[in-house]
């Protein structure tokens, strides 16, 4: 597997004319996920051009064959993505994506995407994470207590982590976070900055999963503070205000 593993990223870096991977802080204020709770998310490693270096992505499992993500990790010919992974690029299984397979929202304003994977079995190490049901598709969750993931640390220019990283955070009100940024739109959504805790670079595409109930994915990471253990909130893409496209594109029931 390591031998695997190592020939996927050099192939990559190969075609990036040997251009370094860059590693950026990402999860701030988390701690060490424990094996086999974060079997929903999966690790992207991706370029922006043939010339740039390797960047470090995320997207959640929505269904056996249907990853739920953002447009700025799908930018190249094609992305790796790395299943039942604890590090980005240590998946136990291995799957390079072409851009075919990458589906945008009509709105080009909507950053969240779709990527087909081939069909893959479910068990302990890998599974699903639910969408919203339809009938909260106009839940905003506000004080909803959620979980978000990534591979990195919470400092520029450190190593790569061994492992994922966690952090507890909650839901905030549109009009709270506005108390920071520009207003939102209606379809994108914030969680707490209190406590130095947050997203940052590295993180985008994961998902921020509630935890009050049913777990539940109701939010895409997109955008992250320019400190990011400020305490300043972090912005996402609102799940359930794209129920119907993700139905549309994918076809995954959603009850």
């Amino acid at each position: 597997m390591r031998l695997v593993v190592t020939l996927l990223i050099l192939s990559f870096i190969i075609l990036s004319f040997s251009a370094k991977p860059k590693i950026k802080p990402r999860i701030a204020g988390g701690y060490p996920a424990r094996p086999y709770t974060i079997v929903f998310l999966v690790g992207i490693v991706y370029a922006r051009t043939q010339l740039s270096a390797l960047e470090f992505g995320a997207g959640t499992i929505i269904s056996n064959q249907w990853i739920l993500t953002v447009r700025g990790v799908l930018m190249y010919q094609y992305i790796e993505v790395h299943l039942g992974s604890k590090r980005a690029y240590w998946g136990y299984d291995i799957l390079r994506v072409y851009k075919q397979n990458f589906y945008f929202h009509y709105d080009k304003k909507r950053h969240i995407a779709l990527v087909k994977v081939p069909y893959q079995k479910f068990d302990y190490r890998l599974n699903r994470l639910r969408v919203p049901r339809s009938a909260n598709a106009l839940e905003r969750f506000a004080g909803g207590r959620t979980v978000i993931c990534g591979w990195g640390n919470a400092k520029s220019d450190g190593e790569l982590p061994d492992w994922m990283r966690c952090t507890i955070v909650k839901v905030i009100t549109n009009r709270e976070c506005a108390k920071y940024y520009p207003p939102l739109e209606t379809h994108e959504m914030c969680t707490s900055g209190e406590g130095g805790k947050g997203v940052c670079d590295g993180d985008f595409g994961g998902a921020v999963a509630l935890i009050d109930g049913t777990p539940t994915l109701i939010g895409v990471i997109h955008l992250r503070p320019d400190n990011c253990s400020g305490g300043y909130p972090s912005i996402h893409i609102r799940v359930s205000d794209h129920l119907k496209w993700i139905r549309s594109v994918s076809g995954v029931y959603i009850p």
